[in-house]
């Protein structure tokens, strides 16, 4: 093998190297296109996949490959790379979601804005949970987690190796991730949204007894500001919640490689 065929032989392991990493980051809010220009983005992957080509190099069968199977490989990456990332991404989604339940609740749904995470239209309440947890996410290790788990997912799945199989527990798995979404989502806004519901009960009563009272602009500011009072004594908790589940991401690859042999 000469200079030029050794180069090419590198490029190319290291072009198949990228589109897990890359899949990955498409699924993550955090490595979205709105925080990490394209080319900003393709750059990191790069970086990241440097470490991985040494593992990647060692007896790849690049000159065996055809266009079909080359193919083949690609879309399989893209595809390993999209599990590891929706792990990452449902936590994102339940927080989200979990402040557009309190804004729900307290009525100031009509003030959505631009999530700058996701470029979507999403509550105020929403936007501050997702840009606590991004701030968690990279202070907590929870970037680690991820790259831990994206260079072990090669020695698991080998780049040239045949797609992974699938066992049948795969789809209940997966369905269970979509109920932990909402059932993460109800639980962290449940102590604001019971807050709020009493606040907007006690206003029903009083406007029970007291008819000339004009409840109905009373109710968005109490509950506001009961909800944010609710809030701050709630936040310890709340981020000491968000970085334990984190530390459970693990979990969730762990589960990959026992679902996708």
């Amino acid at each position: 093998m000469n200079e030029f065929e050794e180069l090419r032989h590198w490029l190319l392991v290291f072009t198949f190297s990228l589109p897990r990493i890359l899949a990955t980051f498409t699924m993550m809010p955090v490595f979205s296109r709105q925080v990490l220009p394209g080319m900003v983005r393709n750059g990191v992957a790069a970086s990241l996949a440097l470490f991985i080509f040494p593992v990647v190099v060692v007896d790849a069968p690049v000159s065996d490959l055809t266009l079909i199977s080359g193919l083949g490989v690609l879309i399989k990456e893209v595809f390993i790379g999209l599990l590891i990332g929706f792990g990452v991404a449902a936590l994102f989604w339940s927080i989200e979601a979990a402040g557009f339940f309190i804004d729900n609740q307290r009525g100031s749904t009509m003030a959505s804005s631009l999530n700058p995470l996701t470029g979507s239209q999403t509550s105020p309440m929403g936007i501050l949970f997702v840009q606590t947890l991004n701030v968690i996410f990279f202070v907590g290790g929870g970037l680690l987690v991820v790259l831990g788990a994206l260079y072990t997912s090669y020695q698991l799945w080998p780049v040239f190796s045949f797609f992974p199989r699938v066992e049948w527990d795969a789809v209940p798995y997966f369905l269970g991730i979509l109920d932990w979404i909402m059932a993460l989502a109800v639980l962290m806004a449940a102590p604001v949204i019971i807050a709020m519901f009493l606040a907007e009960f006690a206003l029903g009563l009083i406007s029970r007894f007291a008819p000339q009272l004009n409840v109905f602009f009373l109710a968005m500011p109490i509950k506001s500001a009961v909800g944010i009072f609710i809030l701050v004594l709630y936040a310890g908790i709340l981020i000491g919640y968000y970085n334990d589940e984190l530390k459970k991401l693990a979990t969730h690859f762990t589960a990959l490689n026992g679902l996708f042999r």
